[in-house]
């Protein structure tokens, strides 16, 4: 989709359907009756829009509003461009960071999904979980879709989100967590996440977009994770791998996850996995990454089933 070839009125429909009408408000004001009308039919019909392209939108409406001597802007100007706001300050979105998760929740639950979704990455990794387990069900996935997308941010957003919780929040400041989305942040925020309101979010994500759900799942749990993982559960995990396999997945692992399978095996067992990765030679990174990626899908499924703990994943911590 090349933006410069849509109409006007599909252009204001694309930041409306971004930012909310509440946001929007400033913009659609400038717009006469029939124009409006035009913005309203078109929102049903815009399907899922990439997030440059509605960047390069609010970049043009923006610059027309700079030009314009006939009013204020529809939209602040870019502050810096790239991710955040930067040179504005965002006092507003800092001040919500100093309160609870249940605090937030009350804040934002009549929210748009997605100022709940700027929010949210503000915040820090285990507060956002527990806000995004207070959503209803119908608003959690919504919500995560949003986050997944949010690799860039774009900054006229960021400042009209920011300047109405500052005007809520005038009197409270700290600092912002993160100012960044997309699918890592996606898989930060679920691994704190309830289980219950994690899975019911990738069952849903996974219905509509596989890709997506498997991309967060794999961002979910990496290798060096490993060191997380209970004793116990550690032992059972490597029944279930073949030792050449692990040999393989350890060739690019760091001392501490290969210090962690050496004591979680018999002396025999260790010397036998020592011998193999010595006789292993050069290995492509692909297999060493395939190899990986096969024990981190292994453990996913038996943390799943209640087989291993993987200690800090949703609030979990370990108690001796």
């Amino acid at each position: 989709m090349d933006p410069r070839q849509l109409p006007g009125s599909v252009k204001a429909a694309i930041l409306v359907k971004a930012m909310g009408e509440r946001y929007a408000t400033s913009l659609l004001n400038r717009l006469t009756a029939e124009e409006r009308e035009a913005v309203r039919r078109h929102l049903p019909q815009l399907g899922p829009i990439a997030p440059e392209v509605v960047d390069q939108v609010a970049r043009e409406f923006t610059l027309m509003a700079q030009r314009s001597k006939s009013g204020p802007s529809a939209l602040p100007a870019p502050a810096g461009g790239g991710n955040g706001a930067e040179g504005r300050g965002i006092d507003g979105l800092e001040a919500l960071t100093s309160l609870s998760p249940d605090e937030i929740y009350e804040l934002i639950k009549d929210e748009h999904p997605q100022t709940m979704a700027i929010v949210l990455i503000h915040l820090k990794t285990g507060v956002a979980s527990e806000v995004i387990s207070h959503l209803p069900d119908e608003t959690k996935t919504d919500v995560a879709l949003r986050i997944a997308g949010m690799e860039k941010i774009l900054s006229s957003m960021v400042v009209e989100v920011n300047a109405i919780f500052a005007d809520l929040l005038k009197h409270k400041k700290t600092s912002v967590a993160s100012i960044s989305g997309g699918v890592d942040r996606l898989a930060e925020i679920l691994n704190q996440t309830d289980e219950i309101s994690s899975e019911l979010i990738l069952n849903e994500i996974e219905e509509a977009n596989p890709e997506l759900a498997a991309a967060v799942k794999q961002k979910m749990f990496v290798f060096e994770d490993l060191v997380k993982v209970d004793d116990r559960g550690f032992q059972k995990l490597l029944r279930r791998v073949e030792t050449k396999e692990l040999a393989v997945a350890l060739k690019a692992a760091s001392e501490e996850v290969k210090q962690k399978v050496f004591r979680n095996m018999s002396e025999r067992a260790a010397d036998m996995l020592r011998e193999e990765m010595d006789t292993l030679g050069p290995v492509r990174m692909k297999e060493v990454s395939d190899a990986q990626q096969t024990i981190t899908a292994i453990i996913q499924e038996m943390e799943a089933k209640g087989d291993l703990i993987v200690s800090g994943r949703r609030g979990d911590q370990m108690i001796a």
